[in-house]
């Protein structure tokens, strides 16, 4: 599909676009000094523990609550010796900008034209939670999100060992991988990525543990490191505003098991559901699939925290930059994501969560209903 003379007029000036891109930069420049609770709880004690326990031999001993797979790059940090802040940041602040990156190629394939990798690495870094959570908090969910749009990408180019590969790599990082399953799933059922490739998933996650259970860690609790998350924080969720918002934290227990249940059944419907021949997926209805995966399994799934919507912006800006409509539902995903990020902090008991969910609950009925809508176009089309 070739560019209409509006679009090319929107897209064609590069500079306007390397202008934005040098902004975030010294944005994020700007924010570097800054050191917020994650770090100086959690990362700084961490990466001075590593070096007093020298270095890959600290993989032996229980101290972080991350995945190994984060901790070799803390230990590369730690032996490098350069600022530690700094090197955190820059780190995860690399990662944005490949994801960004990801998505461009994505949106390429529609467009074909280059311009749209350089309008994806301008916007997406200027996101506010990609600010906040990278340059800000110290965080390190780009990570897992840029291969997460890598495999995205590659499944779109056919390249299905790759796209699993990224995928599991993802998922050794961050278990909020699982918030992008069902597009997977889909794509599965549908033919276009064979079953037995899922299976380097647990392949690649097992070979990411297997550096601190050589060194001494025990085994079990290597695999157990997600379940240990999920229970650090006894929340049924924690300023994050899906179902359980209304739910008392009472029935933590029993709530969160039918939650993963109710999530995990509703996946296997609606994959069987959509793999039938009359659904045919064009590569918008996949990347509007993907947008309403990554923001409806949050919503529907008990224990999020407020930076798990995370993926959810980035898919939302890969929706508009695909579909060029509706821009109001990655507006709408992303203020509900800054609101959960500004209300973790002092002004915790002065904000209301309930805005936040209906907001939410609107976009998921809007993004539904535009999912739908599609499909059942695509098949008047085939049918008339």
């Amino acid at each position: 599909m070739t560019l209409s003379e509006e679009n090319k007029k929107l897209l064609s000036n590069r500079l306007t676009w390397i202008f934005l891109i040098i902004i975030g930069l010294t944005i994020k420049l700007v924010l570097l000094p800054v050191k917020t609770g994650d770090y100086v709880v959690f990362l700084d004690p961490w990466l001075e523990f590593i070096k007093t326990h020298g270095y890959i031999f600290s993989l032996k001993y229980n101290f972080y609550d991350y995945t190994p797979s984060y901790m070799y790059i803390l230990i590369l940090i730690a032996k490098l010796g350069f600022n530690p802040l700094y090197s955190v940041k820059i780190v995860s602040i690399i990662f944005e900008y490949l994801a960004a990156f990801f998505i461009g190629k994505i949106v390429y394939q529609k467009y074909n034209s280059n311009i749209v990798i350089w309008v994806s690495l301008a916007i997406i870094p200027l996101v506010p939670t990609v600010i906040l959570n990278s340059s800000y908090l110290s965080q390190c969910d780009s990570i897992y999100a840029s291969f997460i749009f890598g495999s995205i990408y590659f499944a779109i180019k056919s390249k299905q060992f790759i796209s699993i590969v990224f995928l599991g790599i993802a998922f050794a990082f961050k278990m909020q991988t699982v918030f992008i399953l069902p597009l997977f799933f889909v794509l599965m059922l549908k033919g276009n990525i064979r079953w037995y490739y899922f299976l380097l998933i647990p392949a690649i996650f097992i070979l990411s543990i297997l550096p601190p259970w050589f060194y001494g860690r025990n085994l079990l609790d290597l695999l157990k490191v997600y379940v240990s998350q999920s229970d650090h924080y006894k929340f049924l969720t924690l300023n994050f505003p899906n179902l359980y918002l209304w739910i008392s934290n009472d029935y933590y227990q029993s709530v969160k098991i039918y939650g993963m249940i109710f999530t995990f059944i509703a996946t296997l419907f609606f994959g069987f559901w959509f793999r039938k021949k009359k659904y045919i997926f064009t590569f918008e209805i996949w990347i509007k699939l993907a947008f309403l995966s990554s923001i409806i399994i949050p919503f529907i799934l008990p224990g999020m925290h407020e930076r798990y919507m995370y993926l959810g912006d980035l898919s939302g800006v890969l929706y508009f930059l695909v579909v060029r409509k509706n821009i109001h539902l990655p507006i709408g995903i992303i203020l509900v994501s800054s609101y959960s990020y500004i209300r973790c902090s002092r002004f915790n008991d002065v904000l209301p969560m309930a805005p936040a969910f209906f907001l939410y609950l609107l976009i998921i009925i809007f993004t539904i209903s535009d999912f739908v809508t599609s499909l059942n176009n695509k098949i008047y089309e085939v049918t008339k």
